[in-house]
């Protein structure tokens, strides 16, 4: 299974079948060491949506009581399970990232985006994977959008990210 992305890398593979067992493992893992409830815990990303290429990296969206309110022991033990914060600065969102190497820190193998439980950016995350493994149409664009990225621009991941805003936000508003 390929699994991780190298620092400022971007890249789109087939779809992998392990892809799936990844998440439940870690969604098992994190359950365990936060106690957070399961249903709180969704795999989101092009990794969770069938049959496209997608960035090498399991993406897991955790739903949270109070996004501005997370009882420290909750970091504590999803770093003692190798998810570490990262210094991106989002709105009404943290993320953090699991590595395949604690020491170097230099391939991505996993991120959490942790929002709020049944918020806007939770619905958001729940309801675009869902449409689109409810569309052969729609996963068919998104490949296509991002595969055009990967073809004709350059850029960093957000540039990347940027660069699909568009088509998500029209998912979204369907």
């Amino acid at each position: 299974m390929i699994l991780g992305l190298g620092k400022g890398e971007i890249k789109l593979v087939e779809p992998q079948v392990g892809w799936e067992d990844e998440f439940l493992k870690t969604q098992q893992e994190i359950h365990k060491a936060t106690s957070i409830d399961v249903n709180r815990i969704e795999h989101i990303g092009s990794t969770s949506i069938k049959g496209i290429k997608a960035k090498p990296m399991i993406d897991v969206a955790i739903g949270v009581d109070d996004i501005n309110n997370i009882p420290s022991h909750i970091f504590k033990s999803l770093q003692e399970i190798s998810f570490y914060r990262l210094r991106v600065v989002l709105e009404n969102e943290i993320v953090l990232a699991k590595f395949d190497n604690n020491e170097t820190f230099d391939v991505k193998t996993h991120i959490i985006h942790m929002v709020d439980y049944q918020g806007g950016k939770w619905n958001d995350l729940i309801s675009f994977r869902d449409k689109l493994n409810a569309s052969q149409a729609l996963r068919e664009e998104y490949e296509k959008v991002k595969s055009s990225f990967i073809q004709h621009e350059s850029g960093n991941m957000d540039d990347y990210t940027n660069y699909k805003e568009q088509f998500i936000l029209g998912v979204l508003k369907a």
